[in-house]
């Protein structure tokens, strides 16, 4: 009998760098009830969206400069949400970052091993050396996967955001590339 060849299961969560052609599909998960439950997500055209994209040179992140990135997070091979990576001061190597997955993808674990992906790149192969994320207080799942990645609440920012017409009090978090531990 002849050894046959296995094809490689897909990994479970991966990222690419958002296309143009995303826009789309990001107009869609931000009008999401459950995306924009704890997170005031405007609306945005699509053409806006799509000239947004279109300047989304990941090679730029890796060479220390440009303003704003944004990665895809797909699971077992379907988009499933978003991340978006801003850096705020490069000469300090600050940057803040948010993130956001379509309902059918929320709570099995999908965010925590997209951001871990993330940080492992974002740490190893630039400049940056503080990465803040914001989540509303009630946002209790958000806090536990900053929590479980190794983000530290640093404080409280009251009345941070308007959302559906009421101030939302929000906590800080960060993560120092020292406290990052790369792992599953």
């Amino acid at each position: 009998m002849q050894p046959r060849e296995v094809a490689a299961a897909p990994q479970p969560v991966t990222l690419r760098p958002a296309r143009e052609g995303d826009a789309e599909l990001l107009a869609f998960w931000r009008q999401e009830p459950s995306v924009g439950r704890y997170q005031p997500l405007g609306p945005v055209t699509l053409p806006r969206l799509r000239a947004e994209l279109a300047g989304n040179n990941h090679r730029d992140l890796f060479r220390g400069r440009g303003e704003k990135f944004q990665w895809i997070v797909e699971h077992r091979g379907q988009p499933a949400g978003w991340i978006t990576l801003v850096p705020t001061n490069w000469e300090h190597g600050l940057a803040e970052i948010g993130y956001a997955l379509s309902t059918p993808f929320q709570r099995r674990g999908i965010a925590p091993l997209a951001l871990r992906r993330l940080l492992a790149e974002v740490f190893g192969r630039t400049s940056l050396e503080r990465i803040e994320a914001r989540c509303a207080v009630a946002n209790v799942g958000s806090r536990k996967v900053l929590e479980a990645i190794g983000f530290r609440r640093e404080g409280l920012l009251r009345g941070y955001f308007v959302l559906r017409g009421r101030r939302v009090d929000n906590y800080l978090y960060a993560i120092l590339r020292g406290d990052f531990v790369a792992g599953p």
